[in-house]
């Protein structure tokens, strides 16, 4: 009997477990959280500088004494539509700021112009607009092509498009979750423009 061999078990063994595994969830969690944050800090904005796409239009349509017909301007804007005129309001808005996330593609933007979809992808800072339709946007904006082309003839895009939304001419909507949005540095543009 005293040679026996005795297994003892002890009695914490379940508690050790479970401390553990959450150990193991915790720091699985901080790595994720440091590099959600560490890809949202790191998003310099990125100068992009580009030429209004009305220049043209705008100095075809300016007589002798300097005045613009901002109707005509407006017609055929909206008859030459493309996508530069996209890419002009998206810098304007700030998309300088939006970066590939860690864990998720490119920013994908989508513009809906009437019965018309556009699709931007955000590389290195610059969109890159095709008159084609996306599943997996981020950022839905909804605007009449008058409402765009009205856009980039006034002096500040960003209060215009601001106002637009406030009364109701354009809307913008989040379609990828909270997380996904913050990673790629969205949150700040959208509150700037929701208000």
């Amino acid at each position: 009997m005293v040679t026996d061999k005795v297994r003892v078990r002890d009695k914490y063994r379940l508690v050790k477990r479970i401390g553990i595994v959450l150990a193991v969830i915790l720091v699985i969690g901080l790595v994720l959280g440091g590099m959600f944050i560490f890809g949202f800090f790191s998003g310099e904005k990125t100068e992009i500088i580009l030429e209004n796409p009305l220049k043209d239009i705008v100095f075809a349509n300016t007589n002798a004494q300097g005045q613009i017909d901002k109707e005509a301007v407006i017609k055929q804007g909206i008859l030459e539509f493309n996508g530069d005129y996209i890419n002009y309001i998206l810098v304007a808005l700030g998309v300088g700021y939006l970066h590939k996330s860690p864990l998720f593609e490119n920013p994908l933007i989508e513009f809906v112009l009437g019965d018309e979809v556009w699709s931007s992808e955000i590389i290195g800072g610059m969109p890159n607009s095709k008159k084609e339709s996306i599943d997996n946007e981020d950022l839905r904006i909804s605007i009449s092509k008058e409402e765009a082309v009205r856009a980039l003839l006034s002096p500040d895009i960003e209060q215009f498009m601001k106002d637009s939304v406030a009364e109701g001419r354009a809307g913008i909507e989040m379609i990828a979750g909270k997380v996904e949005l913050f990673s790629k540095g969205y949150l700040e543009m959208y509150g700037e423009l929701s208000g």
